[in-house]
C-alpha cells in the first residue's frame, strides 16, 4: 500500500512540474542509452521489438568515415547505420544499434569475463519467450521465479537469460508484485 501511494504521489508530482527532457541530464549522471555494435541491424531491430522496444531514431545508411570508431575489420567507406530503440521511458534506457560494415553472422556465443550482461525489465515474460523461440532466437536459460530482497524492499520476479542476435547476453526480468 505504501509503495502504491508513493508511486501515485511521484506520478502526480511529475505531472504538476513539467521538466524539459534536456534538463534531465543536468540533474546528474544518468545512463541514457547503451549502443551495441551489431552484425545485422534488421535482425537486431526485430529482436528488440519482440522485447517491447520501438524505433525512436531510424538513421539512414551511410558510410564509415576515416575518423570513425576503431571497429575491428571495418574500413572507411564500409556501410554504416545507427538506429535507436526506445522502451517505455521517453528519455532513459534506450538501446542504440550500430552496424558498421556489411551484414555478417555473429560469431558463436561465448560469455567471457569482462562482457556486460544487460538487464531489461519486460512485461509478459511468457509471451516474450514464445515470440523469441518462434523467431529462432537463443534462450540461454528459461524463465525462473525468484524472491528478491533489496535493502529497502522485497518482491517476486521472473528471470530469463537470452542471447541477442549479436552475442550480447541479456537478463530479462518481469516484476510480479
Amino acid at each position: 500500500m505504501k509503495r502504491a501511494l508513493t508511486g501515485l504521489l511521484l506520478a502526480l508530482t511529475a505531472l504538476a512540474v513539467p521538466v524539459p527532457l534536456a534538463a534531465k541530464a543536468s540533474d546528474g549522471t544518468v545512463m541514457r542509452r547503451t549502443t551495441l555494435l551489431v552484425f545485422d541491424i534488421e535482425r537486431s531491430i526485430r529482436f528488440y521489438e519482440i522485447l517491447g522496444y520501438t524505433l525512436w531514431l531510424n538513421g539512414p545508411w551511410g558510410t564509415v568515415s576515416p575518423g570513425g570508431l576503431p571497429v575491428a575489420g571495418v574500413r572507411p567507406g564500409d556501410p554504416n547505420r545507427l538506429v535507436i530503440m526506445k522502451g517505455k521511458d521517453p528519455y532513459l534506457g534506450m538501446v542504440g544499434l550500430l552496424q558498421q560494415g556489411p551484414v555478417r553472422r555473429a560469431p558463436r556465443f561465448a560469455l567471457r569475463r569482462g562482457d556486460p550482461i544487460l538487464m531489461i525489465e519486460i512485461a509478459d515474460m511468457t509471451g516474450v519467450e514464445t515470440r523469441l523461440r518462434a523467431a529462432g532466437f537463443i534462450i540461454q536459460k528459461g524463465p525462473e521465479t525468484s524472491h528478491i530482497k533489496s535493502v529497502t524492499d522485497e518482491w517476486d520476479a521472473k528471470f530469463m537469460f537470452v542471447i541477442d542476435p549479436d552475442g550480447h547476453m541479456l537478463e530479462l526480468t518481469e516484476r510480479l508484485n
